[in-house]
């Protein structure tokens, strides 16, 4: 019989910036109870849903059926980040900011100062006046007909997180696979079962972040999408930049009149001054394709790796993707990637488009490259690795991924000391 069912664990602190977490780790576990595991798959989501999606359970029981294996979807640090997973907007005070400087110079009198919109209605209420005046400014002939004002909200996500980005998910992924090998309920062949990282978009860029930072624990990746590189836009703090060009997203839905830029609350910041300072080493960390980073890893029990990818992807480039499989392939591990790149291998069930994602069917990419990673892993299982501790040097500093006492623990220190 198919169960599922939801945890709460603790997992990790803001070792980066120092911020003690107030919310527990959630995750869902799916496995048929007639049948033994062999192996912890892992579907990572992106941007936009989480653990509680109902095509997880039809894509479970679907997955049950065909393989012997539990599915694993956890609720990352900030997986709540947009609307769909339950994020408010809210405005901060470079909102405020953006928001008065761009009114002033469209000659657009507000009925209070900016500086007293304390919550989301106060907000609404002065978009929706903004809104209006564009209208009739439009009537009057102030605007014309096309005009528009860009401004700028933040999000709030859920459990009162921020975006951190990147280090504390894929910890969080890889304490989820440590706690299942502990405590699952089946057997997990004493600990010893195969953990496989599943996902699209952000959801790969996740995947081989949680293999970078423990490489002995992840035995397998499957990718569509997935940066290689970050995309430090979303992060957060590109407004302090541009906003216009360092949003996350933009949007007309809510006023026809006004395109409204939204970004991630965060701590991070292009301020060289702060200690919240994202600096090149911050950014290191959270690259896949870092070539030395890559030599360190190497030196570890190979991972599997099968990723798809379009030329025609305008979030991650392919060619980024090309250069981090090239380096794989050097450094002698198991890798694929199907690069994707004329219509002619669009097929209209598998491949559906070239843009991101290219409409892969999460299900179909399963059934398809799920079989040929558990071969792989059965035929060449990894070796125990004793010392279960990885460093990464990022310029002036080094980060120190280690597994003890089942959590993967970070320590963050200056390189020269």
């Amino acid at each position: 019989m198919l169960i599922n069912k939801i945890y709460e664990i603790d997992s990790c602190d803001d070792v980066e910036l120092n911020i003690k977490r107030e919310s527990k780790l959630e995750f869902k576990l799916w496995y048929d109870d007639e049948k033994n595991p062999e192996a912890l798959v892992f579907f990572i989501q992106g941007l936009g849903a989480d653990c509680h999606d109902k095509m997880l359970d039809f894509i479970a029981k679907d997955l049950m059926q065909k393989f012997s294996i539990a599915l694993v979807s956890v609720n990352y640090h900030c997986i709540g980040n947009r609307p769909d997973t339950g994020s408010t907007f809210y405005m901060d005070e470079i909102d405020k900011l953006i928001l008065d400087a761009t009114t002033q110079a469209a000659d657009i009198k507000l009925p209070y100062s900016v500086d007293k919109i304390q919550n989301y209605d106060q907000m609404s209420e002065i978009f929706h006046f903004i809104n209006q005046a564009l209208i009739e400014g439009k009537k009057e002939g102030k605007f014309r007909l096309d005009y528009y004002l860009n401004l700028h909200v933040s999000l709030q996500p859920t459990k009162n997180e921020y975006q951190n980005y990147g280090i504390m998910q894929a910890q969080d992924l890889v304490n989820t696979a440590l706690y299942l090998k502990k405590n699952a309920p089946f057997d997990t062949m004493g600990g010893g079962i195969p953990v496989i990282m599943i996902g699209t978009s952000r959801g790969g860029y996740l995947a081989y972040l949680a293999a970078k930072i423990a490489p002995w624990l992840i035995d397998g990746v499957i990718d569509n999408s997935g940066s290689a590189k970050l995309l430090w836009r979303l992060v957060g703090f590109g407004k302090e930049i541009d906003f216009m060009q360092y949003s996350e997203f933009a949007t007309f839905d809510f006023f026809q009149h006004i395109k409204v830029f939204c970004s991630n609350k965060t701590f991070w910041t292009s301020n060289s001054s702060s200690p919240y300072f994202f600096s090149p080493a911050r950014r290191m960390i959270r690259n896949i394709l870092e070539p030395s980073h890559l030599q360190v890893c190497a030196k570890f029990p190979n991972t599997h790796y099968v990723s798809y990818h379009s030329i025609k992807d305008k979030n991650d480039l392919l060619e980024d993707k090309i250069a981090l499989y090239d380096y794989f392939k050097r450094l002698g591990f198991d890798a694929k990637l199907n690069s994707i790149t004329n219509e002619s291998q669009i097929d209209g069930k598998f491949i559906k488009s070239l843009d991101h994602g290219m409409g892969i069917p999460v299900k179909l990419m399963i059934k398809k490259e799920l079989p040929i990673i558990l071969e792989k892993i059965k035929n060449n299982p990894k070796k125990e690795y004793k010392d279960k501790s990885i460093s990464y040097l990022c310029e002036d500093l080094l980060y120190k991924f280690t597994q003890k006492e089942d959590k993967i623990l970070l320590e963050v220190k200056n390189a020269n000391q």
